[in-house]
């Protein structure tokens, strides 16, 4: 009587552990959950604006040639320095004003490579504009005072300015996010509880330019007219990443 006792709690346990077993490997289609027992959804959010440029940016240059390289360098340099005296007088300061590019290169006969026919200078200065209607006056007195190119003008923000947009770029991105979010969360009958973690990705301005490096735009000689210049809007982006705890 006693060896059957000793063997149905043999086999009682053996069942037990069998049981114990089956559990740990049987498949679940169950989804992951946090430890507090809430589902999350993770979303982006981007924000765009479009902001008036209140700063620009004017590269203004002089292309001298000559045989002999001295003659190109001071007759540049003349040049140069007519054209700062100028921007002075139109209340420039020498920190608005600065040497953005500078180079002298022999120019070579086309047929025959190897000889040199001439030499090119050239000098670039950048001029900080704050006042946009100052532009065509800034390029017209730098004809006057010898400048025969003008590679590139850049719209910008100031500093403040572009800090003050990427803040309401971001809250644009934070609103697409929870847009988002709320619209996953109807779908599925969830209910948000909480923004469990925020992300900034990318926050960024882009400056609107006309011309570029490669590609320089003869201007007229003295007595010029102001050109009329019209500024584009600047684009100013946000990009975040949210996780909201949801039930």
């Amino acid at each position: 009587m006693v060896s059957n006792k000793k063997l149905y709690g043999l086999v009682v346990t053996l069942a037990i552990c069998l049981a114990l077993v089956c559990s740990l490997y049987s498949p679940s289609g169950a989804t992951a959950v946090n430890s507090t027992g809430n589902c999350t959804i993770a979303v982006s959010g981007s924000g765009t604006i479009e902001a008036e440029p209140n700063q620009a940016k004017v590269c203004l240059g002089v292309e001298t040639q000559s045989e002999n390289v001295t003659e190109a360098l001071n007759e540049n340099s003349v040049k140069m320095t007519a054209i700062i005296v100028a921007m002075e007088n139109l209340g420039y300061s020498m920190d608005e004003v600065r040497t953005s590019y500078f180079s002298i290169s022999p120019v070579r006969n086309t047929t025959d490579y190897t000889k040199i026919v001439a030499y090119k200078a050239y000098n670039e200065v950048t001029v900080e504009i704050n006042d946009l209607d100052e532009i065509g006056e800034v390029i017209s007195k730098a004809a006057d005072a010898g400048a025969n190119n003008v590679q590139r003008i850049e719209f910008g923000l100031t500093e403040a300015e572009e800090k003050k947009q990427k803040n309401e770029a971001i809250k644009k991105a934070c609103t697409d996010a929870e847009s988002k979010a709320y619209a996953i969360a109807s779908s599925f009958d969830l209910v948000i509880l909480r923004v469990a973690s925020v992300r900034e990705s990318s926050v960024s301005a882009y400056s609107y330019r006309v011309g570029g490096f490669n590609e320089g735009v003869p201007i007229a000689k003295a007595g010029a007219m102001a050109p009329p210049i019209s500024p584009k809007a600047v684009e100013v982006s946000a990009t975040i990443e949210v996780v909201y705890e949801c039930s």
